[in-house]
């Protein structure tokens, strides 16, 4: 089953003031945003909690998961995590339910190149074809244990479904692993002959609120969040310049932050990112 808080069915999309609702806290939600995670966990926590009890008495043993995290967080895992915390009070007692994460193994390889680094960070620009080969290859490459799905009743948590690509590798990965059944809970879906066509619009939306370089530092300065790798690469997408600009603006607590966020998210270790890590480092002091 596929359920949305929102069906993106026409393109354009109105992501001003007289748009959707959903749009106004959606690109904060993807950079960590506590109050917009929050917000979106408390929408989606009914429809899933309903899901489950309606499933019947034979059915009471659940798991709940996101997407593959390695390295940072994204949006979605942060959302997961929020809605199995009211889950977990709400459900009744004979109910068994698990938080378990699809956690790739393994150290990842520092990005090395321009190229490298567009590819990871504009994923959401990216048509049809790339996003593809990209799941293609990040299959391939992805190590996992699953033994906590197997025999279990699965609902996974998502942010955005665009083209399908990641909802179809997700589907493979989790029936390999043997579970009951899926349910796929979505902020918004996209309607798959629009999202084909113009996935750009993904791009669109996680931009449409902070989109200036202006934007971006008052939102590091007067949110609270949790960082994420979206936040990570697009805080180091600006040049050296820019970056030390931003954390100019910020007070010692963020900039510790943000610097102890980039070595945990292990890709920004190499040749190609150490003038602007010098740059984070010294105003981490």
């Amino acid at each position: 089953m596929l359920s949305a808080l929102y069906t993106i069915g026409t393109y354009p999309i109105d992501l001003g003031p007289t748009g959707e609702p959903i749009f106004a806290h959606y690109p904060a939600m993807k950079l960590g945003h506590i109050e917009s995670v929050d917000r979106f966990a408390e929408l989606l926590a009914p429809p899933i909690l309903q899901r489950m009890v309606q499933a019947g008495p034979a059915d009471r043993d659940w798991v709940l998961t996101s997407p593959p995290l390695w390295g940072l967080p994204c949006g979605a895992n942060l959302v997961c995590r929020a809605v199995y915390k009211i889950l977990v009070d709400a459900l009744p007692r004979e109910f068994a339910l698990t938080f378990d994460k699809l956690e790739v193994c393994g150290a990842r390889t520092p990005i090395g190149s321009q190229s490298e680094f567009e590819g990871y960070n504009d994923y959401s620009k990216q048509d049809l074809k790339t996003r593809q080969d990209f799941h293609l290859k990040e299959d391939d490459d992805a190590t996992q244990d699953l033994a906590a799905f197997e025999g279990r009743r699965a609902v996974f948590v998502n942010d955005i479904n665009v083209t399908g690509t990641q909802l179809a590798s997700i589907e493979k990965l989790l029936h390999q692993a043997g579970v009951k059944s899926l349910d796929c809970f979505l902020i918004l879906n996209v309607d798959p002959r629009i999202g084909r066509r113009f996935p750009q619009l993904e791009n669109e939306i996680n931009t449409s609120r902070i989109y200036s370089l202006e934007e971006f530092t008052s939102f590091l300065r007067d949110s609270d969040f949790r960082c994420t790798g979206k936040l990570i690469s697009r805080l180091l997408s600006y040049d050296s310049e820019s970056l030390a600009g931003i954390f100019a603006a910020l007070g010692r607590q963020k900039r510790v932050l943000l610097h102890r966020a980039i070595l945990e998210e292990d890709l920004y270790g190499g040749t190609f990112f150490a003038e602007k890590l010098h740059v984070v480092q010294r105003a981490a002091g």
